[in-house]
């Protein structure tokens, strides 16, 4: 593996980590106080973004890997 691939694994898994996280603390705030639990609007719509942006670079990256690893050796130019 070379460092793209690492770069990319670690954004995986700091990605899962983060997103378990804010979800097992608003479980946490659901059972202890169900009257206030909850995120606003604006939180929602920042955490979707971000998350999106990172599966698509994510994707990005391992697409660009998958591409290139099904073109070597077939004479299109791979590496």
């Amino acid at each position: 593996m070379n460092k793209r691939d690492w770069t990319a694994l670690v954004l995986a898994v700091g990605l899962v980590t983060a997103l378990n996280v804010i979800t097992a603390g608003i479980l946490y705030e659901a059972i202890t106080d169900p009257a206030n639990a909850g995120i606003s609007e604006n939180a929602t719509q920042i955490l979707t973004g971000w998350g999106g942006g990172i599966i698509g670079i994510l994707g990005a990256v391992f697409g660009y890997k998958a591409g290139q690893s099904s073109t070597e050796g077939d004479g299109r130019g791979g590496r």
